[in-house]
């Protein structure tokens, strides 16, 4: 491991990264969420509006493609790549403590 740099904890066994949990909503934010969706139907009816009847054809593909990821998820999208592991550390060490590490000088 890289001088400087802390080493990398995990959690304990059988101990919850946030044992305290999703912070709570706040009345605003709850009173926001059912406003929204009071409003579902006329926000559909306007998407469903510009998706056939929109002025062109790039808001029409906007309007349905919103529709289709709201329906049924946006697709998967594979990340294909290669990239040499041991280098992309040292890279990110480097941005992390700064410098080309120790034969820089730093």
């Amino acid at each position: 491991m890289p001088r400087g740099l802390p080493p990398v904890a995990g959690f304990k066994k059988g101990a919850s990264g946030n044992p305290g949990g999703r912070p709570k909503k706040t009345p605003e934010q709850i009173t926001l969420e059912e406003k929204c969706k009071e409003m579902t139907p006329e926000a559909l009816a306007t998407i469903t509006q510009i998706m056939t009847d929109g002025e062109n054809e790039r808001n029409r593909l906007a309007a349905a493609q919103y529709v289709i990821d709201r329906g049924w998820g946006k697709a998967r999208q594979e990340v294909v790549g290669t990239m040499d592991h041991n280098l992309a550390v040292t890279m990110i060490t480097r941005r992390i403590i700064g410098g080309d590490g120790p034969q820089s000088g730093n």
